[in-house]
């Protein structure tokens, strides 16, 4: 698999993919009910593209490339220093694709002196992110829909939670 610069013309199988992670990968730990509040089976149309237009706007972002051409999973880092998302395909899952995607993330982020680094983690991406030396900062619950979602805060660089 080969990572490469991730563009707007990728949004909509990066939104494909999301949505099959989330309900896939994410299910054996979340409910079916929060699996759907995380990920609505809305599909994808021009109102979902100027949100995650905007979203990416501004960001660091990659994506990963399986050798027959298909997307097997992307991630962006937000210019103020947080994970905004970072998703693997079911099919590429368990190959160290996220870890190499949150690499590249921070390498660009290095660069540009952005060190203070944090995510609101899934429990399927929490040992992601740990195992690339963030530090588990607390348990957070956030509610979509009227349906709680569990997640983690997770930091590495001296990030530090406002108010903390």
């Amino acid at each position: 698999m080969r990572l490469e610069c991730l563009s707007p013309a990728d949004l909509s199988a990066c939104h494909a993919l999301f949505r099959a992670s989330v309900h896939a990968l994410a299910g054996g730990v979340y409910t079916g009910e929060q699996c759907l509040a995380w990920a609505p089976e809305r599909m994808w149309d021009e109102e979902v593209e100027a949100v995650w237009r905007s979203r990416l706007e501004g960001a660091w972002a990659c994506k990963a490339v399986a050798e027959d051409g298909r997307l097997a999973g992307f991630a962006w880092l937000k210019r103020s220093g947080e994970f905004d998302m970072l998703y693997v395909a079911p099919w590429a899952g368990r190959r160290g694709l996220g870890g190499r995607m949150l690499a590249e993330l921070e390498r660009q982020a290095e660069e540009a002196g952005v060190t203070a680094l944090h995510a609101w983690a899934s429990h399927a991406s929490r040992p992601v992110f740990e195992r690339a030396g963030y530090r588990l900062l607390r348990a957070n619950r956030i509610v979509r829909g009227g349906v709680g979602i569990d997640n983690w805060l997770l930091a590495k660089g001296g990030w530090r939670e406002e108010g903390a």
